[in-house]
């Protein structure tokens, strides 16, 4: 399967969850830096504990700036649409 369709799958459903679940300011935050987080882990478990297979220099910090990115965006996105269609927050008025 390829990874960055795991990428997109798991920030959506991050973003979902926290559109849901969280009613809180730094939400929106939470939407974006769980994914962000989650690349870094992923990336370091492979850079640092998997066996080296080979091939050339580590690129791990270039995947994280592009596909870090990448993951916040569609976090924040789906936070956003999640939160303006399927889960709005009705005003105090």
């Amino acid at each position: 399967m390829n990874i960055s369709y795991i990428l997109i799958t798991l920030s959506s459903l991050v973003g979902l969850l926290v559109a849901k679940y969280m009613r809180h300011k730094l939400s929106i935050f939470v939407a974006g830096a769980v994914p962000w987080l989650g690349l870094l882990g992923s990336l370091l478990y492979t850079e640092y504990f998997v066996p080296y297979q080979g091939g050339g220099a580590s690129m791990w910090p270039v995947a994280q700036l592009f596909g870090g990115t990448a993951a916040a965006v569609i976090g924040v996105v789906v936070f956003f649409v999640a939160r303006k269609f399927i889960w709005p927050i009705k005003d105090a008025h």
